[in-house]
């Protein structure tokens, strides 16, 4: 036999055995056939609003509970450990965009964190934004035009999507306070007629804080933009977003984002009541 073709022969075959080698140590099959690039991502650090249940909230300086971590933990493929870290929400952002956190748990989209953000094509959550109102002043509300003339509260740095900010800059009454316990506040005191907030967040809020009277939401929602996880575009983790999308799509279909939100504003209802 010729001894360049042996020597051609043999290098092809040393290159075979190159590329299968370094495809396995790069992938890792799990269940269905899908493949977590496990070289790449296989520690996951992620973040989120510190306060904000019953989505998440922290429990310790290194330490989140609520729905959307445990909805994370359902998502992630497996080989990829979760590290949480707990940052003010702004600094998080910025971590985020410069790749020192991997992923941002249960946020909207908006043009600006899209440029640095890789959102999850399925939804994490709904987050409906609804009208609160003390419950012996309650007025109808079919559109946003019932709510002309009258007093309303957001929180500083809120926007709602679907139009409404626009809308209520042009055409409503409405007073910015530093947080949404300084609305609950107002509202209570009746120096202002509604509060316009996500509807779960204001609920667990109200559960967990207001000592005095009682607060209802309305319908229809205000906006029901939907939240989802994002990815750092900074961070090789990136690469596991379609299939994190692939595995929530298939648990929003049994429906349990909404029953994770349940169980957790159940939880805070009942902390309360113990605590009464």
């Amino acid at each position: 036999m010729d001894r360049g073709f042996v020597r051609v022969a043999m290098a092809f075959l040393l290159l075979a055995v190159f590329l299968v080698s370094h495809a396995s140590a790069a992938e890792v099959l799990i269940p269905g056939g899908q493949t977590v690039h496990a070289g790449q991502c296989r520690e996951l650090v992620y973040a989120a609003n510190p306060n904000y249940p019953p989505y998440h909230w922290k429990v310790s300086e290194t330490a989140y509970d609520g729905a959307s971590k445990e909805l994370l933990e359902l998502v992630v493929p497996p080989g990829v450990t979760l590290k949480p870290t707990v940052l003010p929400w702004k600094r998080a952002l910025e971590w985020a965009r410069l790749g020192k956190v991997d992923l941002l748990l249960s946020l909207r989209i908006t043009p600006e964190r899209s440029e640095y953000l890789k959102f999850t094509t399925h939804r994490a959550f709904p987050n409906p934004i609804v009208v609160f109102v003390r419950a012996d002043r309650t007025f109808p509300l079919k559109s946003w035009a019932d709510l002309k003339g009258k007093k309303g509260g957001i929180s500083l740095g809120d926007t709602f999507g679907n139009g409404f900010d626009e809308y209520l800059r042009r055409e409503l009454t409405i007073e910015e306070a530093p947080t949404m316990e300084n609305n609950f506040v107002k509202l209570e005191a009746g120096r202002i007629d509604y509060f316009v907030t996500s509807q779960y967040v204001g609920k667990s809020y109200a559960a967990l804080n207001i000592q005095r009277g009682e607060f209802i939401s309305l319908t229809p929602a205000i906006s029901d933009m939907d939240i989802h996880f994002g990815f750092s575009r900074a961070s090789p983790c990136a690469a596991l977003a379609e299939q994190v999308s692939r595995r929530l799509k298939e648990l929003d279909r049994q429906g349990v984002p909404e029953q994770l939100l349940d169980k957790y504003l159940s939880r805070i209802k009942r902390s309360r009541s113990l605590a009464k």
